[in-house]
């Protein structure tokens, strides 16, 4: 069974850079977590054989083009161990290891080049240290966004569109067979929709197990970066499901064992999965160990189920444990109010609690039906959030601030040291927000 890496915010190490022949190290142990970088343009032709050049910048890892996916492997090894790391971009922050010396190779996935050069970094042990601003801190205050390129999208599945995509997406659900042409055309990272709750394998059994992973097979075959599993809903009351909870713990470890390299990513509902997670129940810990991404439907919406104060301060425990478990958290739009006050919101939650590892995504968002505020960029994170008194939640960047009033409160009036813009509320000197309105403000 994998062991997950747990990601760590911890002090910056020493840096060596030694140069190494490429060769293919052999994997003992496999975990796949996803870091999107700043570039989503796939490399050119030239490019696509080229072993990839490694530099380390404090902690943080960043390489050169290579292959033609925009999908690398990294190899982790440490005294006694040793791993690999499916990363989509060119830029990772890994776990640290106080007081270890750690080498670093990496390649483009699928055998796309040959393994980089090698770089070491010594992590310091004993007390932590502060973390520097580095790439990680930058990528804090930018949007990564994730299209749900469903029916509504497939008109927009042309060359004419390439650029625009390519400058707003971050990662792409799609349907098979029709979403293939997405791998190639806008050259990012697709992940193939199945739900095995409604695609006739519920209850899971092992030939629905074997079906579904079928599937899986066949998209990674056509270059999907992993997989969407819809409706991973895990208890009673939660329907659909592809149920009983063992065997969707079953479904994924056979899914990470079939696609090593695979993102998964999972739609479990807030609700459900919180407090499992919460008591410990062995099969969804099971099934986190393969996880990379879990897609909050509703995002923290109306329609969420987050509708108290203290219902918001544990969905921020939540993702911060996601956080922890090297998992990525994808708040989704909310259909049901589908309107520029939610999707401020739930952009500011978002930036609220992102590391550079997070997605957000909206309603049929398309070139022509785009919402401008997604466009926004905070640049370098300032420091952490912080609840203030009044119920107010803050974060500050280089570039802006974001606020949320936590839903099931009075409004509240937010004085400005300077005059700002957002998408939603203009220009202002000060603004109100009720419970459940955000404001995300450049300037």
């Amino acid at each position: 069974m994998p062991t997950r890496v747990i990601r760590a915010l911890s002090p910056w190490g020493s840096v060596e850079e030694t140069t190494a022949p490429a060769g293919r190290a052999r994997t003992l142990l496999t975990a796949a977590i996803v870091a999107l970088g700043a570039s989503a343009v796939a490399p050119s032709a030239s490019q696509a054989r080229r072993a990839p050049v490694l530099r380390a910048h404090g902690r943080a890892l960043a390489w050169t083009p290579a292959g033609r996916r925009n999908r690398y492997v990294l190899l982790i090894r440490a005294p006694g161990e040793r791993k690999t790391v499916t990363v989509i971009g060119r830029h990772f922050t890994p776990p640290v290891h106080p007081g270890v010396r750690v080498t670093y190779r990496v390649k483009a996935a699928s055998n796309e080049s040959a393994w980089s050069n090698a770089v070491s970094i010594t992590y310091p042990g004993g007390t932590k240290e502060r973390p520097r601003e580095g790439p990680s801190a930058r990528r804090q205050g930018e949007v990564k966004f994730r299209l749900n390129a469903a029916s509504y999208f497939d008109r927009f599945a042309l060359p004419q569109f390439a650029s625009w995509a390519r400058a707003r997406i971050s990662l792409i659900a799609g349907y098979p067979p029709f979403s293939d042409r997405y791998v190639s055309l806008f050259g990012l990272p697709v992940i193939g929709y199945h739900d095995p709750a409604t695609d006739g394998q519920a209850p899971l059994g092992q030939g629905g197990i074997e079906a579904y992973v079928g599937k899986v097979r066949r998209d990674m075959r056509h270059g999907y970066a992993g997989v969407f599993i819809d409706d991973a809903n895990w208890s009673v009351g939660f329907a659909p499901s592809p149920g009983p909870r063992a065997h969707l713990a079953n479904l994924i470890e056979a899914i990470r064992a079939a696609a090593p390299d695979a993102l998964i990513e999972i739609n479990s509902h807030y609700p459900d999965i919180w407090p499992l997670m919460r008591s410990g129940d062995p099969d969804l810990a099971r099934a986190l160990r393969d996880v990379n991404t879990v897609y909050m439907e509703f995002g923290v919406g109306p329609t969420s189920g987050i509708d108290s104060a203290q219902d918001y301060a544990e969905f921020m425990q939540y993702a911060d444990a996601l956080h922890a478990k090297g998992i990525a958290l994808t708040l989704g739009g909310d259909r049901l109010h589908n309107d520029a006050p939610t999707m401020e919101y739930n952009l500011a939650s978002y930036f609220l609690i992102n590391r550079g590892e997070h997605y957000v995504s909206g309603i049929d968002q398309t070139p022509g039906g785009w919402w401008s505020g997604f466009d926004v960029n905070l640049g370098a994170a300032l420091g952490p959030r912080e609840r203030l008194p009044n119920g107010v939640w803050t974060r500050r960047f280089s570039g802006g601030v974001v606020y949320a009033r936590e839903p099931g409160g009075g409004t509240q009036t937010i004085g400005l040291q300077r005059p700002m813009r957002s998408v939603e509320w203009g220009a202002v000197k000060s603004l109100t927000l009720a419970g459940g309105q955000g404001a995300v403000l450049v300037g």
